[in-house]
């Protein structure tokens, strides 16, 4: 496993971002990361504001484009996006902060309904 300190760029889906990693060394690259363990599948819901997705919206909450964010990678899966447990706190750009009080996006997900265990 490797943990990267991290920018968010995009949500994707409701398991999947695009994540600016820095490999330190000032070397940084984008790469398109997917949630480790766990399922979103891609529901849409109706409403006023027209269609969403309620994974999408919650990781859109959560992890804002250019918030900043932990990533644990693990390996690519079968389409070549790398796994990761994504760790965040909500207004913190502190990477020692975010590592010893952060939480786990993957869990959260599961934890509230918009996320299932892999392979459930």
């Amino acid at each position: 496993m490797f943990q990267y300190s991290a920018v968010v760029m995009r949500v994707v889906d409701g398991d999947t971002l695009r994540l600016n990693l820095d490999l330190g060394f000032k070397v940084h690259i984008e790469e398109i990361v997917r949630l480790a363990r766990i399922n979103a599948p891609e529901t849409v819901e109706w409403s006023a504001k027209g269609l969403s997705d309620p994974a999408r919206s919650y990781i859109e909450g959560a992890t804002p484009p250019g918030a900043m964010v932990v990533a644990n990678v693990t390996k690519p899966d079968k389409f070549g996006r790398w796994l990761a447990d994504i760790l965040y706190l909500p207004g913190s750009s502190v990477r020692e902060d975010i590592v010893q009080n952060g939480r786990v996006l993957n869990d959260e997900l599961v934890q509230k309904g918009f996320a299932l265990p892999y392979g459930k």
